[in-house]
Protein backbone atom coordinates (compact mmCIF):
# COMPACT_ATOMS: atom_id res chain seq x y z
CA UNK A 1 0.00 0.00 0.00
CA UNK A 2 2.94 2.36 1.08
CA UNK A 3 4.84 1.63 -2.26
CA UNK A 4 1.20 2.25 -4.27
CA UNK A 5 1.06 5.57 -2.39
CA UNK A 6 4.38 6.69 -3.55
CA UNK A 7 3.82 5.65 -7.00
CA UNK A 8 0.68 8.02 -7.14
CA UNK A 9 2.45 10.96 -5.54
CA UNK A 10 5.51 10.79 -7.57
CA UNK A 11 2.91 10.96 -11.01
CA UNK A 12 1.19 13.83 -8.87
CA UNK A 13 3.73 15.63 -8.60
CA UNK A 14 5.33 15.21 -11.70
CA UNK A 15 2.03 16.59 -13.42
CA UNK A 16 2.46 19.67 -11.03
CA UNK A 17 6.04 20.17 -12.23
CA UNK A 18 4.40 19.72 -16.00
CA UNK A 19 2.38 22.56 -15.10
CA UNK A 20 4.67 24.69 -13.69
CA UNK A 21 6.41 24.04 -17.36
CA UNK A 22 3.46 25.39 -18.84
CA UNK A 23 2.19 28.01 -17.21
CA UNK A 24 5.42 29.47 -15.85
CA UNK A 25 7.72 28.29 -18.73
CA UNK A 26 10.38 30.63 -19.13
CA UNK A 27 8.95 33.58 -18.51
CA UNK A 28 11.01 36.85 -18.42
CA UNK A 29 11.29 37.85 -14.83
CA UNK A 30 11.57 41.30 -15.34
CA UNK A 31 12.74 41.76 -11.57
CA UNK A 32 15.94 44.25 -13.27
CA UNK A 33 16.43 47.35 -14.63
CA UNK A 34 19.10 45.95 -16.99
CA UNK A 35 22.39 46.01 -14.87
CA UNK A 36 23.96 48.87 -16.21
CA UNK A 37 27.25 49.78 -16.40
CA UNK A 38 30.68 48.15 -17.70
CA UNK A 39 30.73 44.78 -15.73
CA UNK A 40 33.56 43.49 -18.00
CA UNK A 41 36.45 43.08 -14.88
CA UNK A 42 33.58 40.26 -13.69
CA UNK A 43 34.68 38.14 -15.96
CA UNK A 44 38.22 37.96 -14.75
CA UNK A 45 41.10 36.90 -16.04
CA UNK A 46 41.31 35.45 -19.03
CA UNK A 47 42.02 31.02 -18.37
CA UNK A 48 42.11 29.62 -22.01
CA UNK A 49 40.92 25.80 -22.31
CA UNK A 50 42.84 23.38 -24.72
CA UNK A 51 43.02 20.39 -25.59
CA UNK A 52 40.71 17.62 -27.24
CA UNK A 53 36.75 18.82 -26.48
CA UNK A 54 34.36 17.59 -24.46
CA UNK A 55 31.06 17.59 -26.51
CA UNK A 56 27.71 18.04 -25.29
CA UNK A 57 24.24 18.32 -26.96
CA UNK A 58 21.55 20.73 -26.42
CA UNK A 59 17.72 20.13 -27.02
CA UNK A 60 15.52 23.32 -27.50
CA UNK A 61 12.91 24.80 -29.32
CA UNK A 62 14.48 26.44 -32.02
CA UNK A 63 14.13 30.09 -33.69
CA UNK A 64 10.92 28.54 -35.91
CA UNK A 65 8.78 27.69 -32.74
CA UNK A 66 6.49 30.36 -31.46
CA UNK A 67 7.83 29.93 -27.81
CA UNK A 68 11.37 29.78 -28.74
CA UNK A 69 13.50 31.88 -26.35
CA UNK A 70 17.12 32.92 -27.10
CA UNK A 71 19.08 29.33 -25.63
CA UNK A 72 20.84 29.26 -28.70
CA UNK A 73 22.45 32.97 -28.41
CA UNK A 74 22.96 32.73 -24.59
CA UNK A 75 24.26 28.98 -24.48
CA UNK A 76 26.94 29.84 -27.64
CA UNK A 77 27.82 32.73 -25.25
CA UNK A 78 28.32 30.47 -22.01
CA UNK A 79 30.40 28.43 -23.72
CA UNK A 80 32.67 30.78 -24.59
CA UNK A 81 32.88 32.24 -21.51
CA UNK A 82 33.77 28.67 -19.86
CA UNK A 83 35.90 28.00 -22.57
CA UNK A 84 38.13 31.41 -22.80
CA UNK A 85 37.67 32.47 -18.64
CA UNK A 86 37.24 29.76 -16.75
CA UNK A 87 39.17 26.74 -18.52
CA UNK A 88 36.49 24.39 -19.71
CA UNK A 89 36.14 21.98 -17.92
CA UNK A 90 38.89 20.23 -16.44
CA UNK A 91 41.15 21.97 -18.78
CA UNK A 92 39.06 20.75 -21.34
CA UNK A 93 36.91 23.42 -24.14
CA UNK A 94 33.55 22.35 -24.82
CA UNK A 95 31.76 22.10 -27.94
CA UNK A 96 28.13 22.54 -27.82
CA UNK A 97 26.07 21.10 -30.74
CA UNK A 98 22.12 22.45 -30.67
CA UNK A 99 18.96 20.38 -31.98
CA UNK A 100 15.91 21.90 -32.29
CA UNK A 101 12.71 20.42 -32.30
CA UNK A 102 10.19 22.53 -33.04
CA UNK A 103 7.99 21.65 -30.12
CA UNK A 104 7.30 18.74 -31.59
CA UNK A 105 7.54 15.35 -29.75
CA UNK A 106 8.85 13.46 -32.53
CA UNK A 107 11.61 16.08 -33.51
CA UNK A 108 12.71 16.08 -29.89
CA UNK A 109 12.93 11.79 -29.95
CA UNK A 110 14.84 12.44 -32.79
CA UNK A 111 17.41 14.64 -30.82
CA UNK A 112 17.75 12.46 -28.67
CA UNK A 113 18.65 8.97 -30.77
CA UNK A 114 21.08 11.65 -32.74
CA UNK A 115 22.94 12.23 -29.18
CA UNK A 116 23.08 9.15 -28.49
CA UNK A 117 24.74 8.10 -31.67
CA UNK A 118 26.96 10.79 -31.23
CA UNK A 119 30.46 11.60 -29.16
CA UNK A 120 28.25 13.90 -27.02
CA UNK A 121 28.83 12.67 -23.29
CA UNK A 122 25.34 14.66 -22.28
CA UNK A 123 22.33 15.91 -23.09
CA UNK A 124 21.45 19.22 -21.82
CA UNK A 125 17.71 21.58 -21.83
CA UNK A 126 17.42 24.42 -20.47
CA UNK A 127 13.10 24.57 -20.54
CA UNK A 128 12.58 22.32 -23.50
CA UNK A 129 9.21 21.57 -24.66
CA UNK A 130 9.57 17.93 -24.80
CA UNK A 131 11.86 16.95 -21.71
CA UNK A 132 9.83 13.41 -21.53
CA UNK A 133 10.16 12.48 -25.55
CA UNK A 134 14.27 13.24 -24.80
CA UNK A 135 14.57 11.12 -21.72
CA UNK A 136 12.45 7.87 -23.25
CA UNK A 137 15.60 7.95 -25.26
CA UNK A 138 18.04 9.32 -23.12
CA UNK A 139 17.71 7.30 -20.16
CA UNK A 140 18.09 3.65 -21.15
CA UNK A 141 20.71 4.40 -23.28
CA UNK A 142 22.28 5.12 -20.23
CA UNK A 143 23.07 8.91 -21.27
CA UNK A 144 22.52 11.74 -18.83
CA UNK A 145 20.61 14.17 -19.20
CA UNK A 146 19.96 17.42 -17.06
CA UNK A 147 17.55 19.98 -17.72
CA UNK A 148 16.54 23.50 -15.77
CA UNK A 149 12.87 22.54 -15.68
CA UNK A 150 12.07 19.48 -15.44
CA UNK A 151 9.08 18.00 -17.33
CA UNK A 152 7.01 14.79 -16.07
CA UNK A 153 6.69 11.50 -14.74
CA UNK A 154 9.60 10.56 -16.77
CA UNK A 155 11.90 13.27 -16.58
CA UNK A 156 11.59 13.39 -13.15
CA UNK A 157 11.62 9.76 -12.29
CA UNK A 158 14.05 7.50 -14.97
CA UNK A 159 17.73 7.15 -14.46
CA UNK A 160 20.63 8.96 -15.96
CA UNK A 161 18.00 12.17 -15.43
CA UNK A 162 18.46 15.37 -13.28
CA UNK A 163 16.53 18.52 -12.95
CA UNK A 164 18.09 21.85 -11.30
CA UNK A 165 14.80 23.58 -10.60
CA UNK A 166 12.05 22.30 -7.97
CA UNK A 167 9.48 22.84 -10.05
CA UNK A 168 6.83 20.73 -7.46
CA UNK A 169 7.85 23.16 -4.90
CA UNK A 170 7.30 26.57 -6.79
CA UNK A 171 3.97 25.63 -7.72
CA UNK A 172 2.66 24.28 -4.94
CA UNK A 173 5.32 25.20 -2.27
CA UNK A 174 5.93 29.03 -2.54
CA UNK A 175 1.91 30.22 -1.46
CA UNK A 176 2.07 27.79 1.64
CA UNK A 177 5.71 28.97 2.77
CA UNK A 178 4.23 32.68 2.60
CA UNK A 179 1.24 31.20 4.02
CA UNK A 180 2.54 29.54 7.03
CA UNK A 181 4.97 32.47 7.45
CA UNK A 182 2.49 34.73 8.27
CA UNK A 183 0.15 32.24 10.54
CA UNK A 184 -2.09 31.78 7.19
CA UNK A 185 -4.14 27.98 7.51
CA UNK A 186 -5.97 28.29 3.96
CA UNK A 187 -4.78 29.50 0.80
CA UNK A 188 -7.52 30.49 -1.87
CA UNK A 189 -5.83 29.55 -5.41
CA UNK A 190 -7.40 31.15 -8.52
CA UNK A 191 -6.75 28.68 -10.99
CA UNK A 192 -8.33 28.55 -14.90
CA UNK A 193 -10.60 25.12 -14.43
CA UNK A 194 -8.89 22.71 -16.66
CA UNK A 195 -7.40 19.73 -15.63
CA UNK A 196 -3.87 20.07 -16.32
CA UNK A 197 -3.98 23.40 -13.97
CA UNK A 198 -6.14 21.71 -10.74
CA UNK A 199 -5.06 18.73 -10.51
CA UNK A 200 -1.60 19.61 -8.89
CA UNK A 201 -3.52 21.45 -6.25
CA UNK A 202 -6.67 19.17 -5.67
CA UNK A 203 -4.12 15.80 -5.75
CA UNK A 204 -1.46 17.31 -3.62
CA UNK A 205 -3.07 20.14 -1.42
CA UNK A 206 -3.68 17.08 1.16
CA UNK A 207 0.29 16.67 1.40
CA UNK A 208 1.16 20.11 1.75
CA UNK A 209 -1.72 20.84 4.39
CA UNK A 210 -0.97 17.83 5.94
CA UNK A 211 3.11 18.95 6.32
CA UNK A 212 2.64 22.21 6.59
CA UNK A 213 -0.38 23.19 8.33
CA UNK A 214 -2.06 25.53 5.45
CA UNK A 215 -5.17 24.27 3.13
CA UNK A 216 -4.87 25.07 -0.18
CA UNK A 217 -8.43 25.50 -1.50
CA UNK A 218 -8.89 25.27 -5.55
CA UNK A 219 -11.05 27.55 -7.00
CA UNK A 220 -11.76 27.13 -10.41
CA UNK A 221 -12.41 30.03 -13.07
CA UNK A 222 -14.20 28.76 -16.20
CA UNK A 223 -11.86 29.99 -19.25
CA UNK A 224 -13.25 33.64 -20.87
CA UNK A 225 -14.25 35.01 -17.72
CA UNK A 226 -13.95 38.67 -17.96
CA UNK A 227 -15.86 39.29 -14.72
CA UNK A 228 -13.63 38.20 -11.80
CA UNK A 229 -15.66 39.64 -8.63
CA UNK A 230 -17.67 36.73 -8.07
CA UNK A 231 -14.73 34.30 -7.70
CA UNK A 232 -12.54 36.79 -5.58
CA UNK A 233 -15.97 37.40 -3.37
CA UNK A 234 -15.99 33.51 -3.31
CA UNK A 235 -12.32 33.27 -2.36
CA UNK A 236 -13.29 35.87 0.41
CA UNK A 237 -16.20 34.00 1.92
CA UNK A 238 -14.50 30.67 1.96
CA UNK A 239 -12.63 31.97 5.19
CA UNK A 240 -9.41 32.25 3.22
CA UNK A 241 -6.16 34.24 4.79
CA UNK A 242 -4.42 34.57 1.08
CA UNK A 243 -5.22 34.38 -2.65
CA UNK A 244 -3.08 32.77 -4.70
CA UNK A 245 -3.09 32.72 -8.44
CA UNK A 246 -2.17 30.76 -11.12
CA UNK A 247 -1.99 31.95 -14.58
CA UNK A 248 -0.90 34.35 -17.32
CA UNK A 249 -1.71 38.24 -17.43
CA UNK A 250 -5.10 37.83 -19.23
CA UNK A 251 -6.05 35.78 -16.27
CA UNK A 252 -4.70 37.57 -13.26
CA UNK A 253 -4.76 40.93 -14.35
CA UNK A 254 -9.19 40.95 -13.82
CA UNK A 255 -8.54 39.59 -10.58
CA UNK A 256 -6.00 42.15 -9.55
CA UNK A 257 -8.78 45.06 -10.53
CA UNK A 258 -11.39 42.88 -8.63
CA UNK A 259 -9.40 42.43 -5.48
CA UNK A 260 -8.51 46.36 -6.13
CA UNK A 261 -12.67 47.25 -6.34
CA UNK A 262 -14.02 45.10 -3.34
CA UNK A 263 -11.06 46.42 -1.55
CA UNK A 264 -10.28 43.27 -0.22
CA UNK A 265 -6.79 43.79 1.86
CA UNK A 266 -5.67 39.59 2.16
CA UNK A 267 -2.19 38.77 1.20
CA UNK A 268 -1.57 37.49 -2.30
CA UNK A 269 1.21 35.67 -4.12
CA UNK A 270 1.24 34.47 -7.75
CA UNK A 271 3.23 33.41 -10.59
CA UNK A 272 5.43 35.17 -12.06
CA UNK A 273 3.87 35.67 -15.37
CA UNK A 274 0.58 36.77 -13.87
CA UNK A 275 2.48 40.11 -13.71
CA UNK A 276 3.96 42.99 -15.79
CA UNK A 277 4.77 46.35 -15.80
CA UNK A 278 2.73 46.73 -18.58
CA UNK A 279 0.08 45.01 -16.91
CA UNK A 280 0.20 47.08 -14.08
CA UNK A 281 -0.93 50.31 -15.78
CA UNK A 282 -4.02 48.62 -16.67
CA UNK A 283 -4.97 48.40 -12.70
CA UNK A 284 -6.07 51.08 -10.85
CA UNK A 285 -3.39 52.64 -8.26
CA UNK A 286 -1.19 49.52 -9.68
CA UNK A 287 -0.71 46.30 -8.01
CA UNK A 288 -1.11 45.61 -4.53
CA UNK A 289 1.86 43.83 -2.32
CA UNK A 290 1.95 39.95 -4.03
CA UNK A 291 4.77 37.80 -3.66
CA UNK A 292 5.62 36.60 -6.92
CA UNK A 293 7.14 33.25 -7.60
CA UNK A 294 9.86 33.72 -10.33
CA UNK A 295 13.02 31.38 -11.64
CA UNK A 296 15.99 33.60 -11.25
CA UNK A 297 17.41 36.22 -9.50
CA UNK A 298 17.77 39.12 -11.83
CA UNK A 299 18.20 41.96 -9.42
CA UNK A 300 20.38 44.91 -10.44
CA UNK A 301 22.42 44.45 -7.73
CA UNK A 302 23.26 41.17 -7.85
CA UNK A 303 26.90 40.33 -8.85
CA UNK A 304 25.19 36.93 -10.05
CA UNK A 305 23.26 38.81 -12.81
CA UNK A 306 26.13 41.54 -13.53
CA UNK A 307 28.23 38.87 -14.42
CA UNK A 308 25.56 37.33 -16.65
CA UNK A 309 24.91 40.44 -18.66
CA UNK A 310 28.72 40.75 -18.75
CA UNK A 311 28.97 37.21 -20.38
CA UNK A 312 25.99 38.32 -22.90
CA UNK A 313 28.01 41.62 -23.56
CA UNK A 314 31.08 40.18 -23.64
CA UNK A 315 29.73 37.92 -27.12
CA UNK A 316 27.10 40.14 -28.48
CA UNK A 317 23.82 38.82 -27.00
CA UNK A 318 21.62 41.41 -26.71
CA UNK A 319 19.73 42.85 -23.60
CA UNK A 320 16.34 41.61 -25.27
CA UNK A 321 17.88 37.86 -26.12
CA UNK A 322 18.00 37.84 -22.03
CA UNK A 323 15.40 35.43 -21.88
CA UNK A 324 17.47 32.04 -23.27
CA UNK A 325 19.00 32.32 -19.35
CA UNK A 326 18.21 29.22 -18.77
CA UNK A 327 20.72 28.23 -20.99
CA UNK A 328 23.84 29.87 -18.88
CA UNK A 329 21.85 28.29 -15.93
CA UNK A 330 22.30 24.46 -17.51
CA UNK A 331 26.00 24.68 -18.92
CA UNK A 332 27.63 26.66 -16.34
CA UNK A 333 26.24 24.52 -13.51
CA UNK A 334 27.07 21.53 -15.21
CA UNK A 335 30.43 23.04 -15.85
CA UNK A 336 30.48 23.34 -12.25
CA UNK A 337 29.48 20.32 -11.51
CA UNK A 338 32.32 18.47 -13.44
CA UNK A 339 34.96 20.46 -12.46
CA UNK A 340 37.61 19.02 -10.80
CA UNK A 341 36.76 15.55 -11.68
CA UNK A 342 39.86 13.18 -11.96
CA UNK A 343 39.85 10.22 -14.84
CA UNK A 344 37.96 9.97 -18.07
CA UNK A 345 34.69 12.38 -18.64
CA UNK A 346 32.68 10.25 -19.90
CA UNK A 347 28.45 9.12 -20.05
CA UNK A 348 29.38 6.70 -17.23
CA UNK A 349 31.72 9.24 -15.56
CA UNK A 350 29.11 11.74 -15.90
CA UNK A 351 26.25 9.63 -14.32
CA UNK A 352 28.42 8.66 -11.48
CA UNK A 353 29.51 12.19 -10.69
CA UNK A 354 25.55 13.48 -10.68
CA UNK A 355 24.00 10.56 -8.87
CA UNK A 356 26.82 11.33 -5.83
CA UNK A 357 27.81 14.68 -5.79
CA UNK A 358 30.51 15.13 -3.20
CA UNK A 359 29.10 18.41 -1.95
CA UNK A 360 26.48 20.89 -2.82
CA UNK A 361 27.30 23.34 -6.39
CA UNK A 362 26.11 26.72 -6.60
CA UNK A 363 23.68 27.60 -9.73
CA UNK A 364 24.16 30.66 -11.32
CA UNK A 365 21.44 33.64 -10.67
CA UNK A 366 19.95 31.62 -7.62
CA UNK A 367 20.25 34.13 -4.62
CA UNK A 368 23.23 31.73 -3.79
CA UNK A 369 20.93 28.09 -4.00
CA UNK A 370 22.70 25.40 -4.45
CA UNK A 371 21.51 21.88 -6.22
CA UNK A 372 23.60 17.96 -5.12
CA UNK A 373 21.73 15.74 -7.40
CA UNK A 374 21.58 12.43 -5.86
CA UNK A 375 20.30 13.68 -2.58
CA UNK A 376 16.60 13.82 -3.32
CA UNK A 377 15.31 16.72 -1.79
CA UNK A 378 12.05 16.24 -2.97
CA UNK A 379 11.27 12.04 -2.94
CA UNK A 380 8.45 12.31 -4.58
CA UNK A 381 10.30 13.27 -7.81
CA UNK A 382 13.94 12.14 -7.09
CA UNK A 383 15.94 13.24 -9.82
CA UNK A 384 14.85 17.08 -8.65
CA UNK A 385 18.80 17.84 -7.32
CA UNK A 386 17.68 21.71 -5.42
CA UNK A 387 15.46 22.36 -2.61
CA UNK A 388 14.96 26.37 -2.59
CA UNK A 389 12.65 28.00 -4.43
CA UNK A 390 12.06 31.91 -5.39
CA UNK A 391 9.60 34.52 -4.56
CA UNK A 392 10.59 38.17 -5.08
CA UNK A 393 8.35 41.73 -3.82
CA UNK A 394 6.19 42.89 -6.11
CA UNK A 395 6.28 46.54 -6.58
CA UNK A 396 2.68 48.80 -7.48
CA UNK A 397 4.51 49.73 -10.78
CA UNK A 398 4.61 45.58 -11.84
CA UNK A 399 8.78 45.44 -11.04
CA UNK A 400 9.92 42.88 -8.62
CA UNK A 401 11.69 43.96 -5.42
CA UNK A 402 13.84 41.69 -3.20
CA UNK A 403 14.28 38.15 -3.74
CA UNK A 404 14.35 35.25 -1.15
CA UNK A 405 14.82 31.52 -1.57
CA UNK A 406 12.47 29.61 0.41
CA UNK A 407 12.84 26.00 1.50
CA UNK A 408 9.83 24.13 0.84
CA UNK A 409 11.00 20.84 0.45
CA UNK A 410 9.70 19.63 4.38
CA UNK A 411 5.83 20.27 2.85
CA UNK A 412 6.20 17.22 0.45
CA UNK A 413 6.99 14.34 2.86
CA UNK A 414 5.29 11.71 2.74
CA UNK A 415 4.18 9.30 5.34
CA UNK A 416 6.82 7.92 7.43
CA UNK A 417 9.54 9.85 6.20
Amino acid sequence: MKNTWRRRAMALACTAAATTLVLAGCSGDDDSDGGGGDNSALLGEPKAASGDPIEFVFNTTGDKAPAYTHETEVGNATVSYINEYLGGINGRPIKLTFCYDDIQAAKARECANKAVGSKAVAVLGGSPSNPDSVTAVTSPAKMPYLVVVGGGQSTLTSPNTYALSNSVGALLGQPAFIAKEKGIKKVAVLVIDAPLATMPFKALGGMVKANAGVELEVIAVPPGTADMTPFVQTAVKSGAGQIHMVGDEPFCTPIFKAIGSLGVKLPITSLSNCVSEDAAKQIPGGYPATDVMVSADKSADSDDYKLFKAVLDKYGVGADQEDGFTAYWAILSLQRALDGMTGDISRSTIIERLNKMPEPVVMPMQNGGTFQCGTKPVAITPNVCSSDVLSAELKSDGSLGEVKSLDVTPFFKMPGQ
